[in-house]
């Protein structure tokens, strides 16, 4: 198996827990990372997840997510022309700019999760024919325990 996680993931733990949600998806994405390096999936990262990483302002904040990215992944997937031509498609049927780029390497990667904590990324990916399956870390431990079964 191998998962992707988006630059919403990597950060959740980092954010500020004021609302249990929060809370509680830092914990799953925790909790995942720690699943997969425990089982040998592999965790993908991408230079779209590292440019977004870069962005954070505030540096300890930065300094701890940069930390997390480099300690869970343990695959990496360049950037190719074929990725950049997917993630325009992506976003000509309505997906972000990044979010395009972050489902094309992922896709690219042969991944069977990607992992957001955003809903309307994970809805407008629920209405594509997907190769993988976009979902909230909170959803994820159930959906990999069916996938290895």
């Amino acid at each position: 198996m191998k998962i992707y996680l988006d630059n919403c993931c990597y950060n959740r733990p980092y954010d500020e827990h004021t609302h249990d949600r929060v809370r509680i998806e830092a914990i799953a994405v925790m909790s995942a990372v720690e699943f997969c390096r425990l089982a040998g999936y592999g965790i993908v990262g991408s230079i779209a997840v590292v440019n977004e990483i870069n962005k954070i302002r505030n540096v300890d904040k930065l300094n701890k997510v940069r930390e997390f990215y480099n300690r869970a992944i343990n695959d990496y997937i360049p950037i190719s022309a074929d990725i950049a031509k997917r993630a325009r498609t992506l976003q000509a049927k309505g997906l972000k700019a990044l979010d395009g780029f972050h489902l094309a390497f992922a896709e690219a990667a042969e991944a069977d999760f990607l992992l957001t904590t955003d809903d309307r990324f994970e809805k407008a990916c629920a209405k594509m024919n997907l190769t993988l399956k976009v979902i909230n870390p909170l959803n994820f431990l159930p959906e990999a325990i069916k996938w290895a079964l």
